[in-house]
């Protein structure tokens, strides 16, 4: 060989070697600070303990793997911002986020528009996958979750005259319309709805009109915060018909806040951190943050391995790794069995089924 040829030779292996090392980003975004930082917080330890196990396997194909991390305070408008900042960003071939269906709404037309898939662990409205092509999420939809609301109210509760206080967002509107459907087509009967302020801490008026429509049961369809404060103030106003609440109550936190007033609290969720199947993740967590990890854990540890899975397979068929090529694996590629079920995308969205949880001596016990 020439000393040219062989000089060629050896610029093309080293460039091919530098590609090969050259790292992979992955954009991050949830609301790390301010109300619900919990869910956020829950979010990003998850994904970061996925790809550090990647990452100490040798990454992907040899490839490290990059978190770039934004926090978007549970704000559209914030949103909007970090999602600009994440796709200007060189390299960034997808994206996790956010934690609320109105903070993933505003990023959804950004990341859209750059091409780059766009992955809610937990956005449950329906519009969020309807948005484009580049939307998925690894929760059930509202429509979805709102016969699982009614399922733990009215089946599991046995409560016929319900009653529910919901967050005034895109979220809770969707949510109680959708819940109070669904109870009342199963033989409920809904005979109160009071929308909630997010940060509200007085819910003595709303306690009382509760108190007076005599309800057999309550249904919260709000976050952990208020939900916390309102069970307290329901139960020392002496009113101790059952409870239930949807997936926002399966957080530690909730119990944490509650104490003893969340006792009885049934709610549903998809994922549990008693089962000895995910006793190794639950390991993993617990010794890395020194806490158990809820469902919103498991979903965006669930959203990372999907999406690892993707560009993998971009990389291993020889398709140059773009935002488009890892969207297109997402959603033609084989089932992925994770933590909270199986994804295989149709149109963004999965079905999963549930698992009814009670809270009982400050932690969550299967019901049945």
């Amino acid at each position: 060989m020439s000393r040219l040829l062989a000089a060629a030779f050896i610029t093309v292996t080293l460039s091919a070697a530098a590609r090969a090392a050259e790292p992979i980003t992955i954009g991050f975004f949830s609301h790390l600070s301010g109300n619900f930082a919990e869910y956020g917080a829950s979010f990003r330890n998850a994904v970061e303990l996925y790809l550090d196990k990647i990452n100490a396997d040798g990454g992907i194909d040899g490839r490290p793997v990059k978190l770039l991390v934004e926090d978007d305070r549970n704000s559209p408008q914030e949103a909007a911002t970090v999602a600009r900042k994440i796709v200007a960003a060189p390299g960034v071939v997808l994206a996790i986020g956010s934690w609320s269906t109105t903070a993933s709404l505003a990023a959804a037309p950004i990341f859209a528009e750059a091409k780059i898939a766009q992955i809610s662990p937990t956005s449950s409205h329906p519009d969020f996958s309807r948005q484009s092509a580049y939307q998925f999420r690894q929760n059930n939809t509202d429509d979805i979750l709102a016969q699982y609301n009614a399922d733990t109210i009215h089946k599991k509760l046995k409560a016929g005259r319900i009653a529910i206080p919901y967050s005034q967002d895109d979220w809770g509107v969707f949510t109680v319309k959708a819940t109070a459907a669904a109870i009342e087509k199963d033989g409920g009967k809904v005979l109160l709805t009071e929308a909630v302020i997010p940060g509200a801490k007085d819910f003595r008026p709303l306690v009382s009109k509760i108190k007076a429509a005599k309800p057999d049961g309550v249904f919260l369809a709000l976050p952990y915060q208020e939900a916390s404060i309102f069970i307290q103030q329901l139960r020392q106003a002496g009113v101790d018909v059952p409870a239930g609440g949807g997936i926002p109550l399966t957080s530690p936190k909730f119990i944490e806040l509650a104490g003893k007033a969340a006792d009885g609290v049934v709610v549903h969720s998809i994922f549990f951190a008693g089962d000895p199947s995910k006793k190794a993740f639950v390991d993993a967590y617990k010794t890395k943050y020194n806490r158990l990890p809820d469902q919103f854990a498991a979903l965006a540890y669930d959203a990372a391995g999907v999406g690892v899975a993707a560009i993998r397979r971009v990389i291993q068929s020889g398709k140059p790794l773009t935002g488009q090529s890892v969207r297109d694996e997402l959603a033609n590629g084989p089932a992925y069995p994770g933590l909270t079920g199986v994804t295989k995308y149709e149109n963004g969205n999965v079905k999963k089924n549930p698992t009814f949880l009670v809270v009982r001596d400050g932690g969550f016990h299967l019901l049945d």
